[in-house]
């Protein structure tokens, strides 16, 4: 039993994500060891978000229980080759939504990258939050978010440079897949 609620799944290694039974909600979630974590990201719901359920202690390491959803990261699934630049539109205009429901809580995420974005096995774009360095300045996510379409699309996009709004730049986002990139 992990934390007096959690059943594994398979088997705890200190230090890396488990698989657990949430005996309390009886949902399966991820536990992932965390060295801080933003109170304020706790039951922040957005279907571009994995969510952070809560954050228990386990023999003095803290865990934080996550929404499971089978999924890998960007990093893992581009390899560092460019995909279409349609789907890297698509995939960042899901994240800025979830980016913008964050500053909506006033709260920024400070560490989006090719690491902290995952699919899921069904191609939805979600931000894990466990990896959040959060800050007070949304303009930091703004930038992740330009470097991160640059970086899976393989191209600057010199029309996103102006705005500083994350619903703003989804908006963009979705005009631009629209069009002929």
């Amino acid at each position: 039993m992990i934390a007096g609620r959690f059943q594994p799944i398979e088997a705890f290694r200190d230090g890396l994500p488990t698989k657990a039974r949430d005996l309390q909600t009886a949902q399966t979630v991820m536990l992932h060891p965390v060295a801080e974590l933003d109170r304020r990201l706790i039951g922040i719901f957005h279907p571009s978000l994995l969510t952070v359920f809560d954050l228990v202690n386990h023999e003095g390491q803290w865990l934080a229980a996550c929404e499971f959803v089978p999924a890998r990261t960007l990093a893992a699934v581009f390899a560092g080759e460019p995909c279409n630049p349609r789907r890297a539109i698509e995939i960042v205009a899901e994240i800025a939504d979830g980016v913008a429901e964050l500053h909506a809580h006033g709260v920024s995420h400070g560490e989006i990258s090719s690491a902290s974005v995952h699919l899921t096995l069904k191609g939805k774009a979600k931000l894990c939050l466990t990896t959040a360095r959060t800050t007070s300045d949304p303009s930091r996510d703004i930038q992740g978010l330009r470097l991160l379409l640059h970086q899976i699309a393989g191209r600057a996009f010199p029309e996103l440079v102006e705005t500083e709004s994350a619903p703003v730049l989804a908006a963009l986002l979705r005009n631009l897949r629209e069009e002929p990139p």
